[in-house]
């Protein structure tokens, strides 16, 4: 896949760069607004990427004349500007995505993936054929469930065949969907990629001519064959290609800190030339005699640090180039006491930057807050061993307890002192029936029902020794959300910890509309628990424009409001091609069957009768949420 990235901050470009690089798309860069257009208009892309502010023609105004040429490809908009308006400003103008900087690199692919999949009304994040199943999520690909190594190119080759699966694409097509516009391929090359490609598939047990060659046309996939056909197929399992498989995998979460390490480094030279100019700004301003270029170039400058400081996890010094920009807007020359202040958030920013004493610690900590963290409850020390490699492979946070006496002191202690709890739990436990197993047992299973009684509820992940009902049935009855048998890779179970963590309410953007403006304002309050991204709405006349800005994970609507109903605008979402899927739950007062009838008949998921009570409300929508992403 091939993006265009218009920004002219070099920092957040080759952080972007790499970041995306290794997430296999092929990156294009033009460092001004004028260029951004010559790209965007010359060359074909998956997806866009464009700056706000950009020097020559900015990013509003390169969105709206691209939406005017005719080009409908995804684009995202990135800038310093967080507040509603500038989002809807930024969305009216043609963007199907508005990111404030600082951002997470993990959230901005995960939006580029889920703009790509609804650019080809594909709503499943897996690419598949047959077994053979590609992850963009994770950039893996497996055949029968075992992993296929294939390098960048060979990867992205695979990824667009699978992606254009009904297609043939010609050596030419190839070349501008996997190559930048300052590469230069030969079709010799492009053959060779696809020879290597189609050895590693063979290898993996795929049929030889699974990539068909067109003479004269190009490169397919092989149809796939009738139901029975495939499953005779997939019933022969393929022997473990040992030599296919890495030894020893790269730890994502390493080379990432490395990576911004290795820019902050580079770009030192230009943090402090910025910092200077500052300085020079604000003495010029003391005195009275700044240049208005000069204030120019401040605030471009204090904008730019706004935005990448908080990348290597600044956000203090973030925090203060944003005020910092602010204040050079406004005239002081009256405002003595301004003047001092912006002084003194001039020195905060000069010492939260030069005298950052290791950078490295310092975005390893941001990393660890952001990161999901997995508790492994378990004695077994060999698997521990491997689900803490695996899980610093995929940038997961591990805590290891081996008893659940332990756990639950451990877990007192975090609540009482106000600390992160896990984003998910796995328990390793012996059914078998022996007296010892089962006092063990009846411990395990009081704390699955702990972990479920809180608020939010954690995620149980079982491992169990056998395979019987009356022990999953236990399990179930006690709380638990998965039960998984042994024997069991310490891979598969990194990998089912992703999605649970995946699946929970932390993040989610809810957007909430209701004419009770009293209900509205608790509903905050009463969700906090759950960490979920809300956004209130009281008048449905503004629906449109604050649904186009926010992009919720899932509506609420009411029943009953002025000038538009619930039933409405429910309605309207059913008609858009891109809204169509949101999941919408009412509330109402009304709990009569004609009611209930015509909200699902106008596309509702859920309904729920009011009064609110916050712990249904937060289970409803974190397991409609789940039923959408299952």
């Amino acid at each position: 896949m091939r993006i265009l990235l218009v920004d002219d901050d070099e920092v957040l470009i080759e952080l972007l760069t790499r970041n995306l690089e290794q997430q296999n798309y092929a990156i294009d860069v033009a460092k001004d607004g004028e260029q951004g257009w010559i790209y965007g208009s010359t060359y074909s892309y998956d997806l866009m990427i464009l700056d706000w502010s950009l020097p020559k023609l900015d990013g509003i105004t390169l969105c709206q004349q691209f939406r005017t040429s005719g080009l409908n490809n995804p684009i995202i908009l990135l800038t310093s500007r967080d507040g509603s308006q500038n989002k809807i400003r930024g969305l009216d103008s043609g963007a199907d995505d508005y990111i404030c900087k600082p951002f997470d690199t993990e959230e901005l692919a995960a939006r580029i993936r889920a703009l790509l999949r609804r650019m080809n009304c594909d709503f499943f994040p897996i690419l598949s054929w047959g077994q053979l199943q590609l992850n963009p999520c994770n950039c893996t690909v497996t055949y029968q469930e075992e992993p296929i190594s294939l390098g960048a190119k060979e990867y992205r080759l695979l990824e667009l065949l699978l992606r254009h699966s009904q297609e043939v694409l010609s050596i030419e097509e190839i070349m501008d969907h996997l190559w930048s516009s300052t590469e230069y391929p030969a079709d010799a090359t492009v053959r060779s990629h696809m020879r290597r490609l189609r050895q590693k598939l063979k290898l993996a047990g795929l049929p030889t001519d699974f990539i068909t060659t067109i003479r004269g046309q190009g490169y397919c996939l092989k149809p796939l064959k009738s139901d029975h056909n495939a499953a005779i197929d997939h019933s022969i399992k393929r022997s473990p290609q040992p030599s296919i498989i890495p030894e020893n995998k790269p730890d994502k979460k390493m080379q990432h800190i490395a990576a911004l390490a290795s820019i902050w480094e580079k770009y030192q030279p230009k943090r402090e030339k910025q910092l200077k100019i500052l300085s020079q700004a604000v003495a010029s301003l003391q005195i009275g005699n700044l240049e208005t270029s000069d204030r120019v170039s401040a605030i471009v400058v204090a904008h730019s640090l706004a935005g990448n400081l908080g990348q290597f996890g600044l956000n203090r010094a973030s925090k203060l180039a944003r005020e910092l920009e602010q204040l050079l807007q406004e005239d002081l020359s009256h405002e003595p006491q301004q003047l001092l202040q912006l002084l003194d958030k001039l020195e905060a920013l000069q010492k939260q930057v030069t005298e950052q004493p290791n950078i490295t610690h310092q975005i390893s900590q941001q990393l660890a807050q952001n990161s999901p963290c997995l508790l492994i409850v378990n004695d077994d020390h060999h698997l521990n061993e491997e689900l803490i490699a695996e899980a610093q492979i995929q940038g997961i946070n591990t805590k290891i307890i081996t008893n659940p006496k332990s756990v639950k002191i451990w877990l007192d202690e975090q609540q009482s002192q106000g600390k992160k709890l896990p984003d998910a739990v796995m328990l390793n436990i012996s059914f078998e029936e022996d007296s010892k197993s089962q006092n063990s047992l009846s411990e395990y299973l009081e704390l699955i029902a702990e972990f479920n009684l809180l608020i939010p509820s954690i995620p149980v992940i079982v491992i169990a020794d056998r395979d019987r009902f009356q022990d999953r049935l236990q399990v179930a009855r006690h709380g638990g959300r998965l039960y998984l048998t042994q024997p069991i890779r310490a891979s598969q179970i990194i990998s089912i910890f992703q999605k649970a963590s995946q699946h929970s309410s932390p993040g989610k953007k809810i957007m909430i509309v209701d004419d009770d403006v009293e209900l509205l304002q608790i509903l905050p309050d009463l969700l906090k628990p759950w960490r979920f991204k809300l956004t209130t709405l009281d008048d449905p006349r503004q629906f449109w424009e604050v649904l186009q800005a926010i992009d919720p994970d899932l509506l609420v609507l009411d029943i009953e409001m002025p000038y538009l109903s619930g039933i409405e605008l429910c309605k309207v979402l059913r008609t858009h091609t891109y809204w169509c899927k949101l999941p919408v739950m009412f509330l109402s007062i009304h709990n009569d069957t004609s009611i209930s009838d015509q909200v699902f008949a106008s596309g509702a998921n859920d309904f729920i009768n009011k009064p609110v009570v916050a712990p249904q409300l937060a289970n409803r929508i974190i397991n409609r949420l789940n039923l959408e992403h299952s």
